[in-house]
């Protein structure tokens, strides 16, 4: 049976931290690495007054920066998921002290 290690919840909190640091960055990349994929066809499935007038540049683009605001919505439950094990974390260490030593 595993034995309870708080060092394991803060390095948890830690690695929930810096995946939040970097959600929104990522996630723009990979929207613009797919308006890259997807402009061709998205420009050939509007009508050609609509395309002519826009460049190929801006599917990407648009996609990089709703990418970034999913990332900013990821982020945030990451750094939220990580504030509940804290939080757990914190309540566990202060009714330690008032429990240890007392049978359950």
């Amino acid at each position: 049976m595993s034995t309870y290690d708080p060092a394991l919840i803060q390095r948890e909190a830690d690695r929930l931290y810096r995946r939040a640091t970097t959600a929104a960055p990522m996630s723009s990349l990979l929207g613009v690495a797919i308006g890259f994929v997807v402009a061709p066809h998205l420009l050939q499935a509007i009508p050609p007054v609509v395309s002519l007038r826009c460049p190929e540049w801006v599917v990407p683009v648009v996609f990089g920066i709703l990418g970034w605001l999913q990332g900013l919505e990821r982020g945030a439950q990451l750094r939220i998921q990580a504030q509940a094990a804290l939080c757990q974390l914190r309540i566990e260490a202060n009714t330690r002290c008032k429990t240890e030593g007392q049978p359950v």
